[in-house]
């Protein structure tokens, strides 16, 4: 391997959604037409990677994510994500469990001798990626004890959870509050609505007034309501906001508190929330994890972001090593955030550039997004080879498949196999290497197998690595994403730190893959 040690440049193409499935049922990637990817993966130096539950900082079984695997990836070994941390506290009883955490105790000492009211925002789902209802049925139940009026906001899920189980999370989410006599469900509508980062702004505006001046719809019966909504066509994510029969909108005193398991997911919201209209009458405002961006000082965080030392990035920058950064708006904090650990500043020798998406309403119809600008940014640098390492990261399955639409989605694949091959074309005349991962699944999986129904969420597939213009001699093991940091770092000739728990997927052919340490699948 020593001849591969300082090569330059390093090209790594993160593929988003990208996953290994055997059926071709309603997947979007065997049934799309790839030549360039099936003529780099078959003849390439190729392996498998597990990419979901413990193998990303996730619980066993669960499907690996947009977060949790680009921080596994950045990191070069698996970190522990923010739902085993809150459930760890739930489950703890005394001062390491939820109900002694200082945060939740400031709110309570704050809101109740004020008589104010706690306004709960989370998803009513258990899709466990921006939110999870049990952890906002659990902190419903722990201030209603507590003697706080709770109105609950809830808001359905759609795409990391059955696109059209509402009605039975909902039905479920009310059973788990039964017992709490001060919590009532104030509104609900679909995450399109502000909660997610891209969101509409028409539909951030619709949801803001919802929950600040209860101007919306008034409904007896929320899930007749969503049952409307599935009538018409309309998965979880798109319905309406509603409210209950009582709830009357935010007033003075009262605290705002998002239950989210993102740093963006919500934050849209919050923002508006803390603004001039009702921010003044608001006693308090919390997030359950860290939220990201301007305009959220006041938020105060249950589980603070740790950021994660001795990443990939943090660990070129202190060998000397050049890296440029490509991604777009709908993936960034993808790559800038998760992937470097949660660090926001810029390292030395580091650039960031990011390219424009198309509006998040369009891109079934513009499925190369832009990868375009993308790639060209990215053939620019290869040329005139200033960079040490590059990363360009093409979201395009992933983005799209979240839609649901597998034609859209098998365009997706189509338009990125063409940039990529323009990719390797520049990498291999500057005689360099290119690495292709992609960080975690989606289009290989575009119906849920046990019920038919469209799935729009993540998957539990495993994930493909293949590394271009290795030197003779050397093969590929089987590994998990966390391998993947410390096979750049060998490649570039930089030691990995004693932090990265993930080794070097690179073997030499004497040490074959059939016999090297496999990792189950």
């Amino acid at each position: 391997m020593t001849a591969m040690i300082g090569v330059r440049p390093l090209v790594l193409v993160l593929l988003d959604g990208w996953g290994i499935r055997a059926e071709r049922e309603a997947n979007a990637l065997a049934e799309a037409r790839t030549p360039v990817y099936d003529r780099l993966a078959g003849s390439a130096l190729h392996t498998v990677l597990a990419a979901s539950g413990e193998a990303v900082g996730l619980a066993p079984g669960k499907p690996g994510n947009a977060q949790a695997n680009y921080m596994t990836l950045g990191a070069g070994r698996p970190v522990e994500q923010d739902i085993l941390r809150v459930n760890r506290a739930i489950q703890e009883q005394g001062a390491r469990g939820l109900a002694a955490n200082p945060v939740l105790q400031k709110l309570v000492h704050r809101v109740r001798p004020l008589g104010g009211a706690v306004h709960l925002i989370g998803t009513v789902s258990p899709g466990a990626v921006a939110g999870h209802q049990h952890h906002l049925a659990v902190l419903a139940a722990l201030l209603s004890h507590e003697g706080l009026k709770v109105w609950v906001h809830g808001v359905l899920d759609g795409i990391d959870a059955r696109p059209r189980g509402g009605i039975e999370y909902l039905a479920e989410f009310m059973d788990d509050i039964a017992g709490a006599e001060h919590a009532t469900l104030g509104s609900l509508m679909g995450r399109a609505y502000a909660f997610d980062e891209t969101a509409d702004q028409t539909l951030a505006k619709a949801a803001f007034r919802a929950i600040a001046f209860a101007d919306a719809p008034r409904a007896e019966y929320p899930s007749a309501h969503i049952d409307q909504g599935y009538a018409k066509g309309l998965d979880d994510d798109r319905i309406a906001p509603l409210i209950t029969q009582n709830y009357r909108g935010i007033r003075r005193d009262d605290a705002v508190f998002l239950v989210n398991l993102h740093p963006d997911i919500g934050a849209p919201l919050m923002r508006a929330l803390l603004g001039a209209e009702t921010g003044a009458l608001l006693s308090s405002a919390c997030a359950l994890t860290a939220l990201d961006g301007g305009g959220l000082d006041r938020v105060e965080v249950l589980f603070e972001r740790h950021p994660v030392p001795s990443t990939l990035s943090e660990t070129l920058s202190h060998a000397g090593r050049s890296q440029l950064l490509l991604t777009e708006t709908i993936a960034e904090k993808n790559l800038s955030l998760f992937f470097r650990g949660g660090v926001e500043r810029i390292y030395d020798g580091e650039t960031i550039g990011v390219a424009e998406s198309p509006p998040l309403a369009k891109i079934e119809k513009r499925t190369e997004l832009a990868a375009a600008d993308l790639v060209a940014e990215a053939l620019d640098a290869i040329k005139k080879g200033e960079r040490d390492f590059l990363i360009v990261n093409l979201p395009n399955v992933a983005a799209v498949g979240r839609t649901g639409n597998l034609n859209a989605t098998i365009e997706a694949a189509e338009a990125i196999d063409k940039h990529l091959g323009k990719i390797a074309a520049m990498v291999e005349k500057r005689g360099g290497v290119l690495a292709i991962v992609s960080p975690y699944g989606k289009g290989e999986t575009m119906r849920d197998p046990d019920t038919n129904e469209i799935w729009r969420g993540p998957t539990r597939s495993n994930m493909p690595f293949t590394l271009v213009g290795a030197g003779p001699g050397l093969a590929l093991r089987y590994g998990t994403l966390a391998d993947v940091a410390p096979t750049i770092l060998s490649l570039l000739g930089v030691a990995a730190p004693d932090a990265m728990t993930g080794r070097s997927l690179i073997v030499a052919v004497e040490q074959s893959p059939e016999k090297a340490d496999r990792v189950s699948a």
